[in-house]
């Protein structure tokens, strides 16, 4: 068997039917530029196969739904499938559950570098380069299942690099008893490495972040074997915007420090860390109530508008999307010790507080006071004791800031009443 290395490239989790999420407010100037987003990284994707003369590529499914992205879904796919063809490059394509192989449109032939696992069995395809086989690829569609079963995937070695491919999730342990140099896993939205050391395992992740859940750097894994089958694995970016939260705490706005310089340094810092990006930014702000002169929603929704004007444009926008302010742990002992209605509903908050708001009864308020079918209204007496708790924290700081004669916009995107400790 020869020694000779190979390059290849593994992405997947396109998603190109899925806009970017929690975005408010969203400005004229980056519009265009969120919905190109997740197809301009998946087209850089394809560019760098190209550029950097890969042997093949590993897609581990869910790139599209070709009817929920419409014709121009699969047409950009065979655009960018073609171009690697005229190169001479291989594509080794397991569908995911948005992308399964029965959804493809059957008058849309693929070309002829593309293999598209089926989703009934695991296939086995052989790379050669020359004549010589270089590497085997052992994959399937997902067929539905939660899990990958690694049994499935059972290999000889031949002396080839063997590649297994598959959609689902993974469980490190199962996957290690198989005889495969490498896992190529899609399913998860963030970028993951289940094991650093062969038997290598990669969660390629998306390559365009949408929501907060899937913060920080996204693209896809350039895979390097050379003739002894070392593997250099190196994770590269492709993603154009990226999604961040940021949290101040008591003591970054200690001692009368301005929450307006604090978040400067910190968007500094962040255009530093993130490079050319666009970036959403959440904010989550825990206050001294007693000290601080921001305490007010008003003062926040200024903040916030602040952070749009001076770092919402330009080439490289850092977009605040919203600004939470956590519920303090304990309220200021003064406030709790008044003889006034905040004083009582301060006490009375603590008891609640203390069980977790499970000595709450919400039936009769809920009955009579919330509009709605009776399902909606079963679902909110009988919530999650770990949702009550976070209800209960919100609901009382958005007493203390009516009580206190604050004015309150309930649809605001400075959710004064709406962050959590997370």
């Amino acid at each position: 068997m020869g020694k000779e290395s190979i390059r290849f490239l593994h992405a997947g989790d396109f998603h190109l039917e899925r806009p970017m999420q929690d975005l408010t407010d969203i400005p004229e100037h980056l519009k265009a530029a969120l919905v190109d987003a997740p197809w301009k990284a998946a087209e850089a994707f394809f560019e760098a196969a190209i550029v950097e003369s890969v042997d093949f590529v590993l897609l581990s499914g869910d790139l599209l739904h070709p009817i929920s992205t419409g014709a121009a879904g699969p047409a950009f796919l065979l655009e960018h499938f073609e171009k690697l063809a005229q190169h001479k490059i291989p594509v080794y394509w397991a569908g995911g559950t948005v992308d399964d192989p029965e959804r493809w449109p059957e008058a849309v032939p693929l070309p002829p570098n593309v293999h598209y696992f089926s989703r009934k069995e695991v296939e086995s395809v052989v790379f050669r380069r020359n004549g010589t086989p270089l590497a085997t690829i052992v994959a399937r569609s997902s067929d539905g299942r939660e899990s990958i079963r690694s049994a499935e995937f059972q290999c000889e070695s031949d002396g080839t690099y063997v590649i297994a491919m598959a959609h689902g999730h993974a469980d490190r342990d199962a996957l290690q008893s198989e005889r495969i140099d490498f896992w190529a896993i899609g399913n998860d939205h963030n970028r993951k490495t289940l094991h650093g050391e062969a038997p290598h395992m990669r969660v390629c992740g998306t390559l365009q972040g949408r929501s907060f859940e899937e913060d920080g750097a996204h693209g896809f894994w350039t895979v390097e074997v050379d003739g002894d089958h070392d593997a250099q694995i190196v994770a590269t970016d492709g993603d154009l915007f990226r999604y961040v939260t940021q949290t101040l705490d008591v003591e970054d706005l200690a001692l009368g420090r301005d929450m307006r310089e604090v978040m400067s340094k910190r968007i500094a810092r962040l255009q530093n860390e993130h490079g050319s990006r666009h970036l959403i930014i959440r904010w989550r702000v825990e206050l001294d109530l007693e000290n601080t002169m921001l305490v007010g929603p008003e003062a926040i929704d200024e903040i916030l508008g602040w952070l749009r004007r001076e770092y919402g444009h330009g080439s490289c926008s850092v977009w605040s999307t919203q600004i939470d302010v956590l519920s303090p742990k304990t309220y200021p002992n003064k406030w709790q010790e008044e003889d006034t209605i905040l004083g009582d509903f301060l006490r009375i908050s603590q008891e609640h507080r203390k069980s977790q708001g499970l000595q709450l009864n919400l039936g009769p308020i809920v009955e009579s006071e919330t509009p709605g079918t009776a399902v909606w209204q079963q679902i909110l007496i009988d919530e999650d004791p770990a949702e009550r708790a976070v209800a209960l924290e919100q609901a009382t700081l958005l007493g203390v800031d009516l009580l206190r004669g604050h004015k309150v916009d309930l649809i605001a995107p400075t959710r004064r009443f709406g962050g959590t400790r997370g």
